[in-house]
Order: structure tokens, then sequence, then C-alpha cells
């Protein structure tokens, strides 16, 4: 499919569905979930285990073949948590395993399949510990985590840190470095002055971005018809 054959009437539709779908199902599971969550395919979304919070503008993008899971397991006289701050990002497949603590600053980004954990949950020796050691594992404001990214127990990383697709981190990564490698290394150091353009600019009026984008869909599905998109999906052709 080369472009969006949706009438826009079809759009609106389908996202106050994932929105009541979200709202219904999935925000009661969450301790805490702020204002404006923007998760596509919410049905894909597993948050597990108590104290999983979320601060305001979550937004998630999820698929069947890449669920986005936020876990807690820890015994009951220690519970663990997540904190997730304000406007963050998740794609397809993150995988967040808590035993202790995650705290995530805002504005953070997670590409693809990446992984937070603060345990090993396993022993060298022992493979059956209910209680495996964990430290906990702290991101500050505006990092990025690439593709495929996995970032270990007792790790601390700085603001505006950029961890590169398939690192693992086991080790402090300091404010504005640039990490890549298996074990990962700093690679490049970024101007603390930047400037930086982050989520948090972004999404500093939610509901202003809302109707940005709703005039924007508007104008990119303007003159699709119903007849149309069903004709698309039973008779595709070249150039569809």
């Amino acid at each position: 499919m080369r472009r969006d054959h949706r009438p826009y009437w079809m759009h609106r539709l389908w996202e106050a569905y994932e929105n009541a779908w979200a709202q219904h199902f999935l925000k009661p599971h969450f301790e805490a979930l702020g204002e404006h969550p923007k998760i596509v395919r919410p049905w894909n979304v597993e948050v597990f285990g108590p104290n999983v919070r979320a601060g305001r503008a979550i937004h998630i993008v999820s698929r069947r073949d890449q669920p986005v899971s936020f876990t807690v397991w820890s015994p009951q006289d220690a519970p663990g948590e997540i904190r997730i701050g304000d406007s963050c990002f998740f794609a397809g497949g993150v995988r967040l395993l808590a035993a202790q603590s995650i705290t995530i600053g805002d504005g953070a980004l997670f590409a693809k399949n990446t992984t937070i954990s603060d345990s090993d949950w396993h022993g060298l020796y022992d493979r059956i510990d209910p209680r495996p050691s964990a430290r906990p594992v702290t991101l500050g404001r505006n990092v990025w985590v690439g593709d495929g990214g996995f970032i270990g127990k007792g790790v601390t990383i700085g603001d505006n840190a950029v961890i590169a697709a398939r690192a693992v981190v086991t080790k402090d990564v300091p404010p504005n470095a640039v990490v890549a490698g298996s074990p990962a290394k700093v690679v490049k150091a970024l101007d603390p002055d930047g400037p930086f353009k982050t989520r948090m600019d972004l999404l500093g009026d939610p509901e202003g971005l809302n109707r940005f984008m709703e005039a924007a869909y508007a104008d990119a599905l303007k003159g699709n018809s119903t007849l149309g998109w069903l004709r698309t999906k039973l008779w595709p052709r070249r150039g569809d």
C-alpha cells in the first residue's frame, strides 16, 4: 500500500476505539497513567505486576508480532516498581523487567526490541532462587535507546545520552554521551549546551498537537471514500 486510502471518518473511529480500549482495559493495570496517552493497538501492551507508573503523554506503538511489556516481578514483601516520566516513546518489542526499580526520565525514546532489566533473574550456580539479586536502573531525561539495545542491572544513564543499536550497556553512561558496542563504550560526546529539541518540546501542548495532527489527517485523507477504500482491499491495483 503506497498511501492511506481510509476515509477520514474511519480514521477518527479507529482512534476513538483505540483510546476507549486503552482507558477501559489497559489503564486499570497501571498504578498511575498520566493524561493524553497515545497507545497504538493497546491490546498488544502488557502491564504485569504492581507499581507501574507512567507520566503524561506516553506514546506506545505496538504490533501483534511486537508487543510491549512492562513487568514487575518481585516478592510481595519487597515490591519492585517501574516509573516512566512524561512524553516517553516506546516502539514495538520494548521490554522493561523490574525486580527492584527501573526509573525513566522525561522524553526518553526507545526503539524497537529494546530491553531494560534490573536483574539477571538467575545466579550462575543457583538457577531457582526466588529472590534473584537486583540493582536499580535509572535513565535521565531525553535518553535515546536504539534498536535492540540492552541495559542491565545497576546502570545509570545520564541526560541526553544515546545508546546505539544493539549496544549492551553494563556500566554507567555519563550525560551527553553516545555509547556503542558489546559491552558498550563511549564513542562520541555531545555538546552539553545542545541546543536539544526533545519530546517535551513537541508534547508541551498535547491538546494543540492533537488539533494539528487531526487537521493534517483531514487534509491527507481528503477525497478518500468508503467505496474507494473497500475497492483497494478487495481489488487492489498497481499504484494503490
